[in-house]
């Protein structure tokens, strides 16, 4: 099996017999430095997922013709990923008012089904901060960043969300649409414009220190 890793051919040393699950630990024992991480193995043209690895790692080597492995700088993987995360804020915006437009013309079914969708990318976004500050190993607690001219912490960002959210998921089972649509319009608006200032300032932050 050939191997390239960021693009360059590499040799790695590797029993006959050797399963592909031991053969990429190998790789990322020998090869991946402690700055860096994985971010895509391409297996024959597949990319792996983790259905996929479940089903080849026990497969020995030999079955298979090249992996191509992508490992950038931790640091820069992870300011990539927040640039990504920012512009999927921006473009939520869209959804958001989709679902207030269709609470406003009663069209409860459409727009409950969408607004869960919405409540699931806010929880997967706080999740990605989270891993993100980790990879980059900020303390969000002590995280801080400007708005209109002042300072605000991370902290006190992500705690006005899990407020919000706690606040839509009581009018919605209250079965409250009014003031469903008065947090959509009223409170989402600004906690996106927010978020993506603390999710490009963190960005710009470690960037600038490359």
């Amino acid at each position: 099996m050939k191997l390239w890793i960021n693009g360059r051919e590499l040799e790695v040393l590797l029993p006959a017999d050797a399963t592909l699950g031991a053969a990429l630990l190998t790789v990322q024992d020998q090869k991946i430095g402690e700055d860096e991480i994985i971010s895509q193995i391409v297996i024959d043209g597949e990319p792996l997922t983790a259905d996929l690895l479940s089903q080849w790692k026990d497969r020995p080597i030999g079955e298979f013709g090249e992996t191509r492995i992508e490992a950038p700088r931790r640091q820069d993987y992870t300011i990539a990923s927040l640039k990504t995360l920012s512009e999927a804020l921006r473009e939520s915006a869209s959804q958001r008012e989709e679902i207030s437009d269709l609470i406003s013309r009663g069209q409860t079914g459409p727009a409950l089904q969408k607004l869960g969708g919405y409540l699931r990318f806010w929880e997967a976004t706080q999740q990605s901060l989270g891993c993100a500050a980790r990879l980059l190993k900020v303390d969000l607690r002590q995280f801080e960043y400007f708005e209109g001219g002042q300072a605000r912490t991370a902290e006190e960002t992500i705690g006005n969300l899990t407020g919000q959210l706690r606040e839509m998921k009581s009018a919605l089972e209250a079965g409250d649409l009014v003031l469903l649509g008065d947090i959509l319009d009223y409170e989402f608006g600004t906690l996106t414009s927010t978020w993506q200032n603390l999710i490009e300032q963190l960005a710009d932050r470690y960037e600038n220190q490359n």
